[in-house]
């Protein structure tokens, strides 16, 4: 790559980041990564794309996404839950499980692989899911489209669903937020670690990132660019070694914009007629896998003392980031919501690669061509 093509991804990076915040101010769900889809899937179908980004970029993207992912463990907030912790994460392992019951059929109804309708579908975890489809034998773009067609639905359906359930208005909680424990979230937009000083918090960063890849490969984990990091920085932060390592404001929005300029670029017309034609079957999939979780929530309000519409925020099958801005306007259960979803979110990138293995099963090989007689 020379200058003028690395000033080509600084100048559309730059200009995509400033459309996100836009986008971001009038609650657009998850801005930053899906702008850069559609303008990188623009730019390819156009054949007006610079030179690729180079793979070092995208290992460290992973990398530093692993980083943010581990930090979002914080263990003074399961604590505070008490005994009422053990229904409501069997509850989360079932939504998983709903997740993928759902994948296996729309996989079979819109003739789709199932690693890439699992993926598609998996509830929570979109951008970690989305970097991952390569090493597990998906197709990104398709996984993209889905996972954010799902972010999408979640976030409109998730505030209405909410005060359907809602008992008793007005309650509050303490207030807390993903990354609050290694985040000072009071710092400048500019910012790119969770502490004053920089260049201590983006050191440590660095250090998670090339020590928990290297761990990760030591001990051949399944795409250990991300899940090496990311459980590296999961135990130091529970743990409180350290603090504010985490990506956060600009740097966090611009892993967000980069994964996304890597799915898109990889976009055809054919595989945007496809996917057009996938929107209603993905809308049913997303509308019955939401309205399972809504089910599973008020089952589970029977068993244990906490709110329907706290339940359903926590169990519901992704948008993390709308879910918390939902719950945060209805004065909602943060604790409870921000430990199970994170919770649900790093069992989810550790039984990926294991899930991926069972569920080839279920896919049909092609036949092979009958040949012809001598």
């Amino acid at each position: 790559m020379n200058r003028r093509q690395a000033l080509s991804w600084v100048l559309l990076s730059a200009g995509v980041l400033g459309g996100a915040a836009l986008l971001d101010r009038v609650g657009f769900p998850a801005p930053q990564m899906i702008l850069a889809i559609v303008v990188g899937a623009a730019l390819a179908m156009s054949g007006r794309l610079p030179q690729p980004l180079p793979t070092q970029v995208s290992i460290g993207v992973q990398g530093m996404l692993g980083v943010l992912m581990g930090s979002y463990l914080q263990v003074e907030l399961l604590t505070s839950i008490g005994l009422d912790l053990l229904p409501v994460l069997l509850v989360t392992a079932a939504t998983v499980l709903v997740s993928v019951a759902v994948a296996l059929v729309f996989a079979r109804a819109a003739k789709v692989d199932v690693p890439t309708a699992t993926l598609g579908l998996l509830a929570g975890g979109s951008a970690a899911v989305v970097a991952a489809a390569d090493e597990l034998n998906a197709d990104p773009r398709r996984v993209a489209f889905m996972q954010y067609l799902r972010v999408a639905l979640v976030a409109l359906s998730a505030p209405a669903i909410a005060a359907l359930l809602d008992e008793e208005a007005g309650i509050s909680y303490r207030t807390t937020t993903l990354g609050g424990g290694v985040t000072n979230l009071e710092l400048p937009y500019w910012m790119i670690v969770g502490r004053g000083d920089q260049v201590a918090g983006i050191s440590i960063a660095i250090m998670l990132c090339v020590l928990g890849t290297w761990l990760g490969r030591k001990v051949n984990l399944p795409n250990a660019a991300l899940l090496g990091p990311m459980l590296l920085t999961a135990l130091l932060t529970a743990a409180g070694i350290s603090h504010g390592y985490a990506p956060t404001h600009l740097f966090k929005d611009l892993l967000f914009v980069l994964i996304g300029f890597e799915v898109g670029t990889r976009f055809t017309r054919e595989v945007v007629r496809q996917m057009t034609r996938m929107i209603p079957g993905m809308t049913a999939a997303v509308l019955a896998l939401s309205g399972i979780v809504a089910a599973l929530a008020l089952g589970l309000a029977n068993v244990v003392d906490l709110q329907m519409s706290d339940l359903y925020l926590a169990t519901t099958p992704g948008g993390i980031n709308a879910v918390l801005a939902t719950a945060d306007k209805m004065n909602a259960n943060l604790p409870l919501i921000t430990s199970v979803q994170t919770l649900r979110l790093l069992l989810m990138m550790l039984m990926l690669p294991l899930l991926m293995r069972a569920l080839r099963r279920f896919s049909v090989p092609a036949v092979a061509p009958a040949q012809s007689p001598a």
